[in-house]
């Protein structure tokens, strides 16, 4: 495809320097992208101020392209917000401030502002030149074009910001092609967040975000359903369950992804709310340096400890207390085999059954009495 005649270029012509125009007009104008600076080490970077700005040509006059330092210069536009250009596309350029205008007021360079939205997608603008020679090799000098990068449907007034590789932002509310379900009024605010977008057939055709097809989502919403689908949706320990991802509608924020790494590298992670906070996967592992532990007016271990009636509730032991409670039974007990092993008959014989019970007692009482201390974990405690 070659460029379009009707375009063309006047910004920059004038002598001054790399990318300077003297005191030309400010109104917009466009240029074909030779070449796009992105470090201070690049072969065509001369200073800092390049980093990010371009080599273009008018693209009314047929030019080749593979010496870069006869095109002119323009540097970047915005110190905040950039889509960086790719080989091939149009930009706008105008001329503005140089620094050398603080002496010299009338002084002006070329910047360019954006990329001309030829075709009206967000993967790229880019329209080869047939007239350069293997203009087929490398068509966008090392970004990888995909055909499978669809634009996003827009709901009336949305904000959208999309990326050249799926991602996008979108600040909206409204009901349209693109919208959350909502039972009631539209007009509440909602901001989706996407990264890596569903697989299509084609990159012409209009989606929409999807939270369970998208590689990664986060959405905040007010008044709406998201339709999630959760990994793991056991609720075994709740008396009432909270409501279903699917059917909850009000303020929320739903994050979902591949993998969710939360850390705090300098101090905590605090997690709080009104009602629960319900954790369900295929195991629960928690890990501590120093300890773990769990407080609550009552703590329930297993199902059926939240469901038996409060008779068949089972407690947990306190361990000093039942090896107390051991030791003076065997202390008791070892005074009765004490008295066993001196039994005497009413006719003043020994009784030799108890006698040799009592010291079988006393040795068994020995065995229990040393092992005890080991039945106390050393790690578990309980109030």
């Amino acid at each position: 495809m070659a460029y379009s005649s009707h375009l063309n270029s006047s910004v920059g012509k004038a002598s001054g320097g790399k990318g300077s125009s003297g005191n030309t007009s400010g109104v917009s104008q466009y240029g074909r992208v030779v070449y796009v600076v992105l470090t201070l080490d690049d072969p065509y970077c001369e200073n800092a101020s390049m980093i990010n700005g371009v080599y273009y040509r008018s693209p009314k006059v047929p030019a080749d392209e593979t010496d870069i330092r006869k095109f002119p210069f323009a540097y970047q536009g915005s110190a905040q917000n950039r889509t960086l250009p790719l080989p091939k596309e149009m930009v706008t350029l105008y001329n503005g401030a140089d620094p050398g205008s603080i002496d010299n007021p009338g002084k002006t360079r070329v910047y360019w502002k954006e990329v001309v939205n030829v075709w009206n997608h967000p993967h790229h603008n880019a329209a080869p030149d047939t007239l350069q020679e293997n203009w087929k090799d490398d068509l966008l000098k090392g970004f990888p074009e995909q055909k499978t990068i669809n634009p996003l449907a827009a709901n009336p007034g949305d904000t959208l910001i999309e990326g050249r590789l799926g991602q996008s932002i979108r600040f909206g509310g409204s009901k349209g092609p693109a919208s959350l379900p909502s039972p009631n009024d539209d007009g509440k605010p909602v901001i989706l967040i996407s990264n890596g977008q569903i697989e299509t057939t084609n990159g012409s055709d209009l989606i929409k975000e999807d939270i369970n097809e998208d590689a990664n989502s986060l959405y905040f919403v007010t008044d709406h359903i998201v339709d999630i689908t959760p990994a793991n949706s056991k609720r075994n320990t709740y008396d009432v369950a909270p409501i279903d991802p699917k059917n909850y509608i009000g303020n929320q924020i739903v994050a979902n992804a591949g993998r969710i790494i939360l850390n705090a590298k300098e101090e905590s992670v605090l997690i709080s709310a009104k009602d629960s906070i319900g954790l369900s996967a295929k195991t629960l592992n928690f890990d501590a340096n120093d300890y773990v532990c769990i407080d609550g007016k009552t703590i329930l271990l297993g199902g059926k400890a939240r469901t038996a009636p409060l008779l068949l509730k089972q407690p947990v032991i306190r361990g000093l207390a039942m090896q107390n409670w051991a030791y003076e039974l065997l202390d008791a007990l070892q005074s009765l085999s004490a008295a066993m092993s001196q039994a005497v008959a009413v006719n003043g014989g020994p009784v030799t059954s108890l006698i040799e019970e009592g010291g079988a007692l006393q040795a068994t009482i020995g065995t229990l009495r040393s092992s005890l201390s080991s039945t106390l974990s050393n790690k578990v405690y309980v109030e």
